[in-house]
């Protein structure tokens, strides 16, 4: 019992450090505000935007208005839409897309989102890659807050905020607020030059940077991981290139999966790149993380046979859920979104469980995506 407690106070005691280091470097991480001046010089890099959609009917015309909608001038980006063999009606709404700077590619060999973005970046003009998906949001500053960022920092890579909006039940509130503090945590990384996270559906990147560190040649093997695999490319070769975007500007929405099932097969399909990463600080983090949460979960369990394993799991938990509910706080005031506390606190307590379970079954076990499985 002794051994327990103190691997658990080790294990447990390292993530409170680490989620107080990330809210410091959230709080320390400079807010850019990228509103045009009309006197001031305009940006001028020309961005090629990357869409890789595949059955996107749904979805496609939404996020070409978006994108029609930027403020950023029009003779200065393209949007590329490459089409990864879409079953459905996507090509047919392309039709009804009236832009002068849209172009479409098809792919005609090999398949996947990696394929899709090597596609177009191939087929780029522009000096400066912009991803984003179909299923997103973004408001009409988004494109001329990175590049203005861009211009400024002289960024290699630049990552963007993503979140979750329209949340109405309890399971996409608890969506939201994941996706929140996995925004935070993403930030203060790089913030500490050890970046953990990013999302291809904000995510930004010099052409020849991409080029130099042979796109996604050594890490295709892994259907998933397109945006934090390339950021790990980056990194090793431009340690000091990778800057965060935060900025409310820049944030680019997207919608919580409908159920909870949903729900767990993405986070299924998010985690099972997860013994891909090979051996270095995001699987170091990773294992911190998993660790606290499956040493809360076993303490949970002894406590129904011995009741003095209570005091670790109360510990344990009221520990975990104060630092990460500071991180929600901080991260959600800044983007204007509620904190549910309530929500917060089932949260806190179902998390030990599901962490658990998705670190154990999603490397090991297949996932099925836009109609195909891996």
């Amino acid at each position: 019992m002794i051994l327990f407690y103190l691997l658990t106070v080790i294990i447990c005691g390292g993530y409170v450090l680490l989620l107080i280091s990330y809210r410091i470097g959230w709080i320390k991480t400079t807010t850019r505000l990228y509103t045009p001046s009309p006197s001031g010089p305009r940006p001028s890099t020309l961005v090629s935007i990357i869409l890789p959609v595949r059955n996107e009917e749904k979805n496609i015309l939404a996020i070409l208005h978006c994108l029609d909608k930027q403020t950023y001038p029009k003779d200065k980006f393209e949007i590329i839409v490459v089409d990864d063999f879409s079953e459905d009606k996507t090509l047919e709404r392309l039709q009804q897309a009236n832009m002068g700077n849209l172009r479409l590619v098809q792919l005609s060999a090999g398949a996947g989102k990696k394929r899709a973005l090597t596609e177009g970046i191939s087929k780029a003009r522009g000096s400066l890659i912009v991803t984003t998906d179909a299923d997103c949001e973004m408001g009409e500053n988004w494109l001329l807050s990175i590049v203005t960022c861009y211009e400024e920092k002289k960024s290699k890579m630049i990552v963007a905020p993503v979140l979750l909006k329209g949340e109405n039940k309890l399971q996409q509130i608890m969506q939201a607020q994941e996706m929140t503090v996995l925004t935070a945590c993403a930030c203060a990384s790089i913030y500490y030059k050890a970046p953990i996270l990013c999302s291809g559906a904000n995510l930004a990147y010099e052409k020849e940077v991409f080029l130099s560190v042979n796109g996604f040649e050594g890490v295709d093997q892994t259907a998933t991981g397109d945006d934090v695999f390339l950021m790990m490319k980056v990194h090793k070769k431009f340690p000091q290139g990778i800057d965060y975007l935060k900025s409310n500007e820049a944030v680019v929405f997207t919608h919580p999966e409908r159920s909870s099932a949903g729900a767990l097969r993405q986070r299924k399909r998010w985690a099972s790149k997860g013994l891909s990463y090979g051996f270095g600080h995001i699987t170091a983090i990773a294992a911190l993380i998993f660790f606290t949460n499956f040493l809360i979960l076993i303490s949970g369990i002894l406590s129904v046979i011995n009741l003095k394993f209570v005091i670790i799991l109360i510990a344990g938990l009221s520990a975990k859920g104060v630092v990460d509910y500071m991180l929600l706080y901080s991260a959600s005031s800044f983007f204007g979104k509620r904190t549910y506390t309530p929500t917060f606190i089932l949260a806190t307590l179902i998390y030990p469980v599901y962490v658990t379970l998705m670190g154990l079954i999603s490397p090991f076990t297949n996932y099925s995506w836009k109609g195909r499985k891996s």
